[in-house]
């Protein structure tokens, strides 16, 4: 009987996780007219944004189901029943799927206490077991919102704020008091696989599912209480053309880097937080020619590249001994490590420290690098690369190729990134390194305003690449493909690679074949 049930019920719940799935359209109207629901988890959890008068601002509230207090009282008293009995035998449910495992139990607690409810009650308690147990409890349905990228609480008793991809930072209905959020934290450490404590204040790790996380512990370090920030991780990434169609870069832009990245040019791409420049990262990468071998290091896993010939790699935290840390995989070791396996190309998700040093002895040795760093500058970027802890001779510099600086341009939208100004760096010359700028924005218009573009690096580039034609023909040729997947919508990553692989297996074919299906289209 129970068995029947159980599979009525699994199948209910999935049904119910999965109905209604509503994405809304925002539009340009005045924050005082918005009043938007759609759903984040089936019908279980909704979002409700809405103008709040009195404060002058927009909420953003969850909605769930309504639970009364004996509902409350006898949830968390099913939940501890299904903890303690878990714990009492671990091994019996190792194999199982714990979301299947949660259900039966509680059908097998409600049969023994004799407690009758209709299966849409029953899913009710269900769903905060599974929100509170193998979720993230208050903040689950947030990981389900597709505009959510940041998510953050400054304290005890202080709302929760999310940063909304069309709405900007909005506060929301969700708070933690002292000893929820005590636990709350120390739940998030362990979901990590890392320990947060008094000793240990402080947490920076990844989520199971790539969100990154930034925890505090102890109210001596942040006086209003612990605190956490989480970047949400998001599995699709953005192809060159969706960052073309979000005016991140034109089809110029996206055709010079493509030239520079075939031509093994060095590129960092700087600017601050949040600002893109992973995403362009990532997008850039897709233009390595296929037979090259290429080796990504990163403290998370966020590049993805669709070739056989590529080694990503990940940092390690160690594993607590006592009083010190073991078996520590740093970006030092694996860009040391990575030296040695000839790669043509090395992706660093980002240089902070010792590593850079390496990186640069690389692209000295004739392995091209692109990698990330925070600076706002060309200015503050020398001074990031020749200080301690990187500490980089003048030099030195001269061996990057490209300075890409991005920008959160706030002016446009709550989530705009922009190119804000590309530079390319030629010899060191009188104590100077010489530098031109051929990108710059132009944030009153939104347009890109591009000159000289090769001018100072291109001779170089085609010696070392020993290329037969000039830069400009292969970037006039990349353009049209650019142009081609930008009119024909094409943004998934992986038919974005492949059509980036047809052009370096079959140039004219390809092209041909682009100037058929225009006409076609004619």
């Amino acid at each position: 009987m129970v068995k029947l049930e159980l599979n009525e019920l699994i199948e209910y719940f999935d049904k119910s996780i999965k109905e209604g799935k509503y994405i809304p359209e925002f539009s340009e109207e005045k924050k005082e007219k918005i009043n938007i629901y759609y759903n984040l988890i089936g019908k279980f959890a909704y979002a409700h944004i809405y103008y709040d008068i009195l404060s002058d601002e927009l909420i953003y509230e969850v909605l769930e189901p309504e639970l009364s207090k004996e509902e409350n009282l006898i949830l968390n008293k099913i939940k501890d029943a299904i903890i303690k009995d878990i714990y009492l035998d671990p091994e019996s449910y190792l194999n199982k799927e714990p979301k299947y495992v949660l259900l039966y139990k509680l059908v097998e607690i409600l049969k023994k206490w004799k407690i009758k409810l209709p299966k849409e009650e029953i899913t009710k308690f269900y769903y905060y077991l599974w929100r509170d147990t193998l979720g993230l409890e208050k903040i689950e349905p947030l990981f389900h919102d597709p505009f959510i990228e940041d998510i953050s609480c400054d304290g005890y008793d202080l709302p929760v704020y999310i940063h909304h991809s069309k709405l900007g930072t909005l506060k929301t209905n969700i708070y933690f008091g002292k000893e929820e959020l005590d636990r709350f934290i120390i739940k998030l450490s362990q979901k990590a696989g890392r320990t947060i404590s008094y000793a240990e204040p402080l947490l920076d790790a990844t989520l199971p599912d790539g969100s990154r996380v930034n925890a505090t512990y102890s109210k001596d370090i942040t006086t209003r209480g612990p605190t956490f920030t989480i970047r949400k991780f998001t599995e699709q990434k953005l192809s060159i053309i969706d960052l073309i169609k979000m005016n991140t870069i034109d089809v110029d832009i996206a055709a010079y880097l493509w030239t520079l990245v075939e031509s093994r040019a060095n590129i960092l791409i700087a600017g601050p937080t949040s600002s893109g420049k992973t995403t362009l990262l990532n997008a850039i990468s897709q233009f390595i020619p296929p037979e090259s071998k290429v080796i990504s290091i990163e403290d998370t896993r966020e590049i993805q590249l669709y070739t056989n010939n590529w080694i990503p790699a990940v940092t390690r935290k160690g594993f607590l001994i006592g009083d010190r840390y073991y078996g520590e995989v740093s970006m030092y070791d694996l860009l040391k490590e990575s030296m040695r396996q000839n790669p043509d190309y090395v992706i660093v998700g980002e240089v902070r420290g010792e590593e850079a040093y390496v990186m640069f002895q690389g692209m000295a040795s004739g392995h091209a690098a692109l990698s990330t760093i925070h600076a706002d500058s060309w200015r503050a970027l020398v001074k990031r690369l020749t200080t301690p802890p990187i500490k980089l001779s003048y030099d030195q510099l001269s061996l990057l190729e490209l300075a890409l600086f991005m920008v959160r341009a706030r002016n446009i939208a709550p989530s705009a990134r922009r190119v804000r100004e590309v530079l390319e760096v030629g010899k060191y010359k009188n104590n100077v390194v010489e530098t031109k700028t051929t990108i710059k924005w132009d944030p009153i218009n939104d347009k890109f305003e591009k000159r000289d573009l090769f001018s100072l690096i291109g001779e170089d580039l085609l010696t070392r690449s020993g290329r037969v034609s000039s830069l400009n023909e292969s970037f006039n040729e990349k353009k049209k493909v650019i142009e081609y997947m930008v009119n024909n919508d094409i943004r998934d990553p992986k038919k974005v690679s492949e059509i980036i692989k047809m052009y370096y297996l079959d140039k004219d074919l390809l092209l041909e074949n682009m100037g058929e299906k225009k006409k076609k289209k004619k």
